[in-house]
């Protein structure tokens, strides 16, 4: 049965966190695909590594070639975990795992209706405002401290917020998923892209910090734009809403939870509040941390998690919960957050086989050579290029920094372009791609979660993707002729 077909009372008992069977099946046959389609370049692709030699970086081809078996393809998702990436895959893993069962408490214990009341309440008459200081807020939160990931433990308060504001999952979705990507992409001290990229490249993370700004407003007023018209769409008709169907339900059960007096609702309020701005200084904090010492640099994901698993038994214990019907709503919510975790395999898997087959390095070593000595504007062009294809296997920026920077360096100097604007493609790059790129786990668990198809959100995204496309383009060519 299709979920726009659950009955009222079906669809109440459901768990917040659950991931979408159709949206689930949908990135599972395209993953799959991209896999087989990975294994094939490894049959086609010449092998070759980077190696360092006396201090440099440079390619080498590998002859004679290195057999890659179709058998240890087939076992890529399992060999993963005994792979350099394999405890970064156990870690996002059990971070929501740990988010899915916490916010089932949380919703089965009253905390998302009493947030959702108070915010209704309180921005009844100043809805867009709200809309601009929420978009605001993640973007900042990308931009200044790299926040991705993170975001997804606030991202279903935001949808919920959205629909009882009338409006739709979408807008949740924009207000949080897409503000938190466009933050990261246009990032003004982003300890990933801006941070780690500019000590790579040699030049000071200051370095024409102005026109990172600039560029971070340019990207707040578009993403302002793109929401508002969305919303004005829906308000004047709802059906124009990629899940008007599903979302009508999801309001009509809403409300009846809104309505619903409780007096343990302000006790509920205060425990819940200051349960997510615990959570809120965390994110804060790992992130600062993480920036100038390095030990905490990929620490920010489990301090997070372990601070929402206490945080929510601390909770159940103030709220006086019984234990076994506390870990009954936390199970449940596990169970359906579960299915996201094989996509999150799968797609460190396609990284995995280009790696194991030896190609990866190929790939990147012929887009690198292809315009080395060029024209500076095809040179600015090219490694923005470049980082784009790359992203679409790796996307951690921390990952790309060590295997791309060099080469996009050498490039910049090659061609003629400042070392900034060569970290300035590489940052675009770097973010944007993540909000379209279905290998992106993160994408990937945010539209399962939202029950979002990933043939809707490129529908309703390819145009902004365009735009952002165009737009950052120009900025790159204006920062040359700028002298930046």
């Amino acid at each position: 049965m299709d979920e726009k077909q659950l009955p009222v009372k079906e669809m109440t008992e459901k768990q917040f966190l659950q991931i979408n069977k159709r949206s689930f099946f949908t990135a599972l046959f395209i993953l799959v695909a991209i896999l087989f389609a990975s294994y094939f370049l490894t049959l086609l692709i010449p092998q070759g590594e980077y190696v360092t030699v006396g201090g440099i970086r440079e390619y080498q081809l590998i002859e004679p070639r290195q057999n890659y078996s179709f058998g240890k393809f087939l076992l890529s998702p399992f060999l993963i975990f005994g792979s350099k990436h394999g405890i970064t895959i156990i870690v996002i893993s059990l971070f929501l795992l740990i988010l899915g069962g916490s916010f089932n408490v949380i919703d089965k214990t009253g905390g998302i209706k009493s947030i959702l009341s108070w915010l209704v309440t309180k921005f009844k008459d100043k809805r867009l405002t709200l809309v601009y200081a929420v978009i605001l807020f993640f973007m900042l939160f990308g931009s200044l401290f790299g926040i991705f990931e993170e975001s997804i433990t606030l991202l279903p308060i935001i949808i919920m917020l959205a629909l009882s504001m009338g409006w739709d999952t979408f807008t949740g979705l924009a207000m949080c998923l897409l503000a938190t990507g466009f933050g990261f992409s246009s990032a003004i001290t982003n300890p990933f892209s801006v941070g780690l990229g500019s000590q790579a490249m040699g030049i000071s993370l200051v370095s024409g910090m102005w026109y990172r700004i600039l560029i971070f407003i340019i990207m707040y007023g578009l993403l302002c734009l793109f929401v508002t018209r969305h919303i004005k769409q829906i308000e004047k008709d709802p059906t124009k809403s990629p899940t008007y169907e599903s979302d009508l339900i999801k309001k009509e059960n809403l409300k009846l939870d809104l309505a619903e007096k409780d007096e343990n609702q302000g006790l509920t309020l205060k425990v819940y509040a200051t349960l997510f701005i615990t959570l809120l200084v965390a994110i804060i904090l790992s992130s600062i941390l993480g920036s100038f010492i390095d030990a905490l640099s990929g620490l920010s994901i489990p301090i997070i998690a372990l601070i929402f698993l206490f945080g929510t038994i601390i909770s159940l214990l103030v709220l006086k919960v019984p234990f076994k019907e506390g870990a009954k709503y936390f199970f449940k919510g596990v169970l359906g957050i579960l299915p996201s975790i094989l996509l999150i395999i799968l797609a460190g898997s396609i990284r995995l086989v280009l790696e194991n087959g030896k190609v990866m390095d190929t790939i990147i070593h012929e887009l690198s050579t292809a315009l080395s000595g060029g024209s500076p504007i095809l040179g600015i062009l090219f490694v923005y290029f470049i980082t784009l294809v790359i992203q679409f296997f790796i996307g951690s920026a921390s990952a790309k920094i060590i295997l791309i920077i060099p080469i996009i360096s050498a490039i910049a100097t090659n061609v003629g372009i400042t070392q900034n604007i060569a970290l300035l493609s590489f940052i675009f790059g770097d973010g944007f791609t993540d909000l379209i790129y279905i290998t992106n786990p993160i994408l990937l668990i945010s539209l399962g979660v939202a029950g979002f198809s990933y043939g809707k959100w490129l529908k309703k995204t390819w145009l902004l993707q365009v735009i952002v496309l165009v737009i950052t383009t120009l900025l790159l060519i204006l920062g040359h002729y700028i002298g930046y």
